[in-house]
């Protein structure tokens, strides 16, 4: 459904037996042996319009496919399924974590999806539906959607993992402002993902719930697994999290030793000259009584008893276990 993405409308005839008829007619009666599958660009004045003279959508059903911002969530009324479902954003020079909505109002023989960018997932089924390998019935057209949301999320945060991994391995070697960007942008990815996994976790406990007449036991088996999923995929958003909270704890330590080790070289040599400073402070009193003011070898003598105080220095520090 890629090339159909920006449409107002792309209807299609399902076989129940997992393939495509010819694509239906929005004038024509629908056929009892088919299922149909309306995909719509809730952005687009004509998807409107249609919906407004589809008898079956009411009011906060048609509200709900065309809003512009939805969190995930599930409504049933009667034989029909309402749910609003988030994927990650895989497209080209797009942020995963700008997850896309889409919409799914469910009955026997009709299914309505909307959305306003390309969906992977939407596309995976169009693609097994072309293959004969596609839904058969409402209630697997609900299921392999989920299964699809949920692979693309693992497989993000499997790239997501390898990212975390590279950024432990070359921490050492990261500038303040380079780490800080990585590890920004890897903490606010895990946040926004989850303020809409979790919400789509419960709306999918809903689902398993529902006892709709639509949901077989074969696909409820199939949503409790992908619902493991997801609740899986929580627990790796918190570890991810956990994670990026010890490098930073890690990293900062880590400045904090440099900083502490320079310090602590700058004490060892103040302590060193702090003795040296006040001797030759003294000496250099413009003041008569002075010892070696009229001996030539004077500064000789001062020179060398510094230098063998402060060798001096340094062995009783080296002894202290100092440096």
């Amino acid at each position: 459904m890629t090339e159909t993405v920006h449409a107002p409308i792309t209807s299609l005839h399902l076989t129940r037996k997992g393939g495509l008829l010819e694509k239906a007619s929005l004038d024509k009666e629908q056929s009892s042996q088919s299922l149909t599958w309306h995909h719509i660009n809730y952005t687009s004045p004509i998807a409107k319009e249609w919906l407004d003279k589809e008898p079956r959508i009411d009011e906060v059903a048609q509200d709900i496919l065309l809003r512009a911002e939805t969190r995930p969530r599930f409504y049933m009324e009667g034989n029909t399924i309402l749910m609003c479902l988030r994927g990650v954003n895989l497209n080209p020079n797009a942020e995963p974590e700008d997850m896309i909505s889409i919409r799914l109002w469910v009955s026997e023989d009709m299914i309505i999806t909307s959305c306003n960018r390309h969906s992977w997932s939407i596309t995976d089924i169009r693609q097994a539906l072309e293959q004969g390998a596609g839904p058969k019935s409402s209630g697997e057209f609900i299921s392999l959607l989920i299964e699809r949301l949920a692979i693309r999320v693992e497989e993000f945060f499997e790239e997501l993992d390898v990212n975390l991994d590279k950024q432990e391995d070359t921490l050492a070697s990261l500038g303040f402002d380079e780490f800080y960007a990585q590890i920004s942008h890897l903490r606010r990815q895990s946040a926004t993902i989850k303020r809409y996994l979790t919400p789509q976790k419960d709306a999918l406990e809903k689902l398993y719930r529902s006892q709709s007449p639509i949901i077989t036991k074969l696909d409820l088996d199939n949503i409790r697994d992908d619902l493991d999923k997801f609740t899986r995929l929580l627990e790796d958003i918190e570890l991810t999290r956990e994670r990026t909270i010890v490098m930073q704890e890690e990293y900062l330590a880590r400045i904090a030793h440099q900083q502490n080790s320079r310090l602590y070289v700058l004490a060892i040599i103040s302590a060193i000259f702090l003795p040296l400073t006040f001797l030759t402070g003294a000496l250099g009193m413009n003041i008569g009584g002075l010892p070696g003011l009229e001996d030539d070898n004077a500064f000789l003598y001062v020179s060398i008893f510094c230098g063998a105080l402060a060798v001096v220095l340094l062995i009783w520090f080296k002894y202290k276990r100092w440096y």
